[in-house]
């Protein structure tokens, strides 16, 4: 194997390794959090108590937030690395399928603990998420109210999210990859000291309170993309209908072909199938990383 291919490799095994040492401390820090975080009432002064009057609280609220970050772009990295290199060709589907859920799902849980800040960003997304959800045609508000709920609950359901609900749906779609890549002493030694002096070195960024006047609000990084698209196409087709149809066509890459040849095509239509469809998500993934980068510079 040429040392590109080496190096390559070798990366591919280290980034779950270092993602679940991240995960390990994202989990510890989230529970100290948990025991003084209040869903309920004034939650922005509650976060601001929990970071300047907690012993420690801004360390633990800075490392949790640190380890979630780059939990979840060491994932995302993972699976690109899946994706471009074809390999979910050679796992079983259910292994596929696990994957990419738990990557939404984490994503979500990020999400969920921007809306937890309770500040005036963090109800913004929150508001945005469920106007969103309220445009699915007959059920929306149905569907909103399983997620978020306006009035003094607003933080309530993400909070029961954010903490118990999708931490467990993870480590459970995860299991057998912990079981693979559990870290050993060196990843959990070399992923503790980075992150423990990015929780020390780093200072908290300044949360903005929620009835500050602001010309415009910015939702998480990974969001200012549909953020950007919303200004353009109705909530429903940017906040649902796209996002969708890119996660349920990366969920079919495994089985696209399998499909074709149910239907009865040909082996060289299949072929071109399956590389129609690896081509078209190739290039929607790379469009909207190029509208979040254009979000994040001059903003959505």
């Amino acid at each position: 194997m040429s040392s590109p291919g080496r190096i390559i490799n070798r990366i591919s095994i280290y980034l779950p390794r270092l993602g679940l040492s991240a995960l390990i401390l994202c989990l510890a820090s989230g529970m100290v959090l948990m025991f003084y975080y209040r869903p309920m009432g004034n939650v922005f002064q509650n976060v601001e108590e929990i970071t300047s009057l907690v012993p420690y609280g801004w360390f633990f609220r800075q490392l949790h937030y640190g380890a979630g970050q780059v939990f979840v772009i060491l994932m995302l990295l993972h699976t690109v690395d899946h994706f471009v290199r074809k390999r979910y060709s050679i796992y079983a589907l259910r292994e596929w399928l696990a994957l990419v859920v738990s990557l939404a799902l984490c994503f979500y849980t990020l999400f969920t603990g921007f809306i937890l800040k309770g500040d005036q960003e963090g109800r913004f997304a929150g508001a945005i998420f469920m106007n969103i959800l309220e445009t699915l045609p007959m059920a929306g508000r149905a569907v909103a109210a399983l997620f978020i709920v306006p009035g003094e609950s607003f933080f309530f359901l993400p909070y029961l999210y954010h903490c118990f609900l999708l931490p467990l749906l993870v480590l459970y779609l995860m299991r057998g990859h912990i079981r693979e890549w559990l870290p050993n002493r060196k990843f959990m030694l070399s992923g503790g000291i980075g992150l423990f002096l990015y929780a020390l070195l780093v200072k908290p960024g300044m949360d903005i309170p929620p009835e500050a006047s602001m010309a415009m609000v910015e939702g998480p990084w990974f969001f200012l993309g549909i953020q950007t698209l919303l200004k353009f196409l109705p909530p429903l087709v940017a906040g649902l209908v796209i996002p969708g149809l890119f996660i349920g066509g990366v969920l079919m890459l495994p089985a696209a072909g399998n499909v074709l040849r149910a239907l009865s095509f040909k082996k060289g239509a299949v072929q071109m199938g399956e590389k129609g469809l690896y081509g078209l998500l190739m290039i929607l993934a790379c469009l909207y990383g190029l509208l979040t980068l254009r979000a994040a510079i001059w903003g959505p």
